[in-house]
């Protein structure tokens, strides 16, 4: 190990980068859970009693009156109670505000509404500049929202909610949050006085959404039985913060499995490394390990050897990707608060099961190994007598199992294509198939290297460099196949996002006959809405034909019992048009109050028909027995149930989420939009687009996950680069002698250097695109499996794969650098006479 210093570092590093991931992923994980729980008991200093409904929130976009809110009686019954010095309700919700550029503050985190409460003293909110508000139309605002909103203190600011018109309020102070932070997690805040809260969230009515007891020595049983009201639950300010931290911390715990799921990635990407690294080391070493033996050591103590230098590569580069790995996870903890937990003070936790990391990098190592251990002590001592390197083996043992291994996976993904062994024995069988391609690379390698070599095969240089990435099928194929693994993930996610948006396109194409569409982007819990007022306006336009309107509700609304969706319409009749549907039996003209509609498939499934009466609740709680009045033609558009327009007073949202507009023979349909955009100027959430810019911005979400993968399989492909870059410089060392006749026979220091980066190139490229079809069949698979769930169409990424194949050649030209300088610089005389 120590006269092969370079081969020592090509080897580690791969552990290296591996472990510093899983690592990694664990700091984070634990970091942000310990950070967040701190937070979350600031909020909950000096809080003795927390009281709130022990209901099922109705409406979990949370701005209705409804049964998760606390009456004004609790606080008079509380504050009875002995040992109460002081009780204050909150009332909180989300609300939308307006900046000083017309457009909505915090889109993506959204803006909060809380109660000012003047007689708080925990420092929770810290004031900065001014003072609280104290009368109506005043409110306080959090420093984030000072940043996002361009308003200050003396500005005016709009504010409305689901259930409140716009009202405008004058910013009386700024504050921000224990530890200096702007937000407790990247969200904007707005503090009011309790009665303008009442009224943004709770239409005015004198409710609360959580109260607080404060005092010395309260006893929640005690205040428990001084509550009249139902379905009230007590707990200490502990238990309370307890279980608020729960949630972020699933959040915490979701960001640590991602991390891991790709760190795990890179640990399986670097056996490939490590594996080869030893077959090439025991190749090379055959005469010196036949030495050995001729001198009386036994099998064991070679293969003793080999696994001990395994174990002190894996030790030393585990405990440094372990260190590297805890200033990673430190890292990314600062930057995932910078940015999405407006600059919580992270506390460091490095937990024991962090140690799970160096233990992986060393088993992964001496595993790897161990194959080409035992084939090291299988040397017989006459091979010291002979230079010539073992011949690669026959092919035929790892085809035959890489076929069956393929077999067997691909008759679990069929069966779970059938559903006779669902969703788990699907993912099951995917993942067998894609170890026994892995298993089929060597024989795949010579057609497909001589295929990619011929482009290449112009010179002489380029023949010999073809010839060389073909000499040793297994070596190529093992140093292809971490390449292949991390482009064939990447290649699958992106088909599955392609797929998606062909079918969201064909979806809008085929389902939608409509010019124009006014909707918005959902950010967090905010969904765009606009005012019925505008779309009166629009559908008063004289160059608009119809317009097909939405309104829905997805939260606490059942229908006979069951949870489900209700939707609304002002001209069902013209949407069910626009949407290319139709009434299949009943009417929907002029639907009564107390009537329904439904798709034909939904009513199967509910077992209802024409006539029958269902029971409805609303996400207001309130419940109505409606008549099946029309069903439905189905359509991806226009299934589920739609109530009488009456009824949208009852949702949580009584405002329309999208207009469909379909504009008139003849008209201008640029000129249409204008118009539309226009009358939109005063609603901040929602604008107008063609259907492709609505296929653009609704799955513009997709392209950024798509994005973040490849970023974090960078890691994988950096470690598949480190395997060519290794096994070129060893194939170089390896051809030393034969690089020297080449050289003395005339081939110039270009030509060698050439040679080395076409064979690098091939290697790269045979993974590149091996991973491409593999991750092209992991895509469709998916696709197909996925098909009754209304991903219906399937897409390639075109595009993707170019920037891949290209992307592999310059890989291939990177990782050529250092072996081809080497080679070139060989001393003819020195190599002629290497041994």
């Amino acid at each position: 190990m120590a006269s092969r210093k370079a081969r020592l570092v090509l080897t580690s590093l791969a552990v290296v980068l591996g472990t510093m991931f899983v690592a990694a992923a664990m700091v984070l994980t634990s970091t942000m859970e310990k950070s967040v729980t701190g937070v979350i008991a600031d909020a909950y200093i000096g809080v003795d009693a927390v009281i709130t409904n022990d209901t099922e929130p109705a409406a979990a976009q949370g701005n209705t009156p409804s049964a998760n809110t606390v009456p004004a009686s609790v606080l008079d019954e509380v504050a009875g109670v002995d040992g109460v010095d002081r009780v204050a309700g909150e009332v909180s919700g989300q609300v939308n505000a307006i900046g000083s550029n017309d457009k909505l503050v915090g889109t993506f985190a959204p803006t909060i509404a809380l109660t000012w409460d003047p007689e708080d003293d925990s420092g929770y909110l810290e004031l900065q500049d001014g003072r609280g508000p104290e009368a109506q139309g005043e409110v306080a605002v959090s420093t984030k929202f000072v940043q996002d909103s361009g308003f200050d203190v003396g500005d005016t600011v709009t504010v409305y909610s689901y259930t409140a018109d716009r009202t405008d309020f004058t910013i009386v102070g700024v504050y921000g949050l224990s530890g200096d932070r702007d937000s407790l997690a990247g969200e904007t805040q707005m503090a009011f006085t309790v009665p303008d809260a009442q009224f943004l969230l709770a239409q005015g009515e004198d409710v609360y959404t959580t109260v607080y007891a404060y005092g010395d020595g309260i006893d929640t049983d005690a205040v428990e039985a001084a509550i009249t009201a139902d379905d009230i639950r007590v707990q200490t300010g502990e238990e309370a913060s307890e279980e608020a931290a729960e949630g972020f911390a699933v959040v915490a715990d979701i960001m640590g499995y991602i991390f891991l799921g790709f760190g795990l990635v890179a640990v399986f990407v670097s056996v490939f490394l490590i594996f080869n690294t030893f077959t090439i080391i025991v190749a090379q070493r055959q005469r010196e390990l036949a030495l050995l033996r001729a001198i009386g050591a036994g099998r064991r103590q070679v293969v003793g050897s080999v696994l001990a230098e395994a174990t002190v590569i894996g030790v030393l580069a585990s405990v440094l990707g372990l260190g590297l790995g805890i200033l990673l996870g430190w890292g990314l903890a600062q930057i995932v608060s910078s940015s999405a937990l407006g600059g919580l003070a992270i506390q460091l936790q490095i937990p024991l099961t962090i140690l799970w990391a160096p233990a992986v990098g060393i088993g992964v190592t001496v595993l790897s190994a161990l194959v080409p251990a035992v084939k090291a002590s299988g040397v017989p001592p006459i091979a010291a007598m002979r230079e010539a390197v073992n011949p690669p083996k026959p092919l035929r043992g790892i085809t035959i199992a890489g076929a069956a291994v393929t077999l067997v996976g691909g008759v679990l993904v069929a069966l779970g294509l059938t559903d006779n062994l669902g969703l788990g024995g699907f993912l099951t069988g995917v993942g067998i198939a894609f170890v026994g391609i892995t298993l089929l690379t060597p024989i795949l390698s010579r057609p497909l290297v001589a295929l990619l070599g011929s482009v290449m095969s112009w010179s002489f240089s380029g023949r010999l460099g073809r010839l060389n990435a073909g000499r040793n099928p297994r070596r190529t194929a093992i140093t292809a196949s971490a390449l292949m693994i991390a482009v064939a993930l990447i290649t699958g996610i992106a088909t599955l996002v392609s797929s998606l948006k062909a079918t969201t396109s064909d979806m809008l194409e085929t389902s939608l006959e409509s010019d124009l569409i006014v909707g918005g982007m959902q950010g967090g819990a905010n969904v765009p809405t606009f005012s019925p007022e505008t779309l009166a306006e629009i559908r008063d336009l004289p160059d608009v034909e119809s317009v097909g309107d939405v309104y829905v509700d997805f939260f606490g609304t059942q229908v006979d019992g069951e949870d489900t969706p209700l939707s609304a319409s002002e001209d069902l009749t013209a949407s069910l048009a626009i949407f290319g549907s139709e009434v299949a039996d009943g009417s929907v003209e002029d639907m009564p109050a107390e009537s329904v509609a439904v798709s034909e498939g939904i009513a199967e499934n509910f077992g209802v028909g024409l006539g029958d009466a269902v029971p409805v609740t609303f996400a207001d709680g309130t419940t109505e027995d409606l008549e099946v009045v029309a069903l439905i033609a189905d359509s991806d558009l226009t299934n589920g149930w739609w109530v009488a327009p009456e009824q949208v007073e009852h949702f949580t949202i009584p405002k329309p989420m999208q207009a469909y507009i379909n504009v008139a023979d003849g008209a201008d349909v640029d000129a249409v939009q204008d118009e539309v955009e226009g009358i939109l100027a005063d609603e901040p959430e929602v604008g107008v687009t063609n259907n492709a810019e609505f296929v653009a911005q609704q799955t513009g979400q997709l392209d950024v996950l798509l994005w973040s993968v490849q970023i974090l399989l960078a890691l994988a492909i950096i470690i598949a680069v480190i395997g060519v870059v290794n096994t070129l410089v060893l194939s170089v060392l390896e051809r030393t002698r034969e690089l020297g006749l080449l050289r003395a026979v005339g081939m110039t220091r270009g030509q060698v250097r050439r040679m080395i980066t076409v064979e690098s190139v091939i290697i790269c490229l045979f993974g590149a695109v091996l991973g491409i079809a593999v991750g092209i069949g992991i895509g469709w698979t998916v696709q197909q499996a996925l098909e009754g769930e209304g991903l219906e169409q399937f897409a390639l990424p075109w595009g993707l794969i170019i920037g891949y194949l290209v992307a592999a050649v310059a890989v291939g030209l990177l990782a050529a650098i250092a072996p081809a300088a080497r080679a070139a610089k060989l001393n003819v005389l020195g190599a002629i006479s290497y041994e």
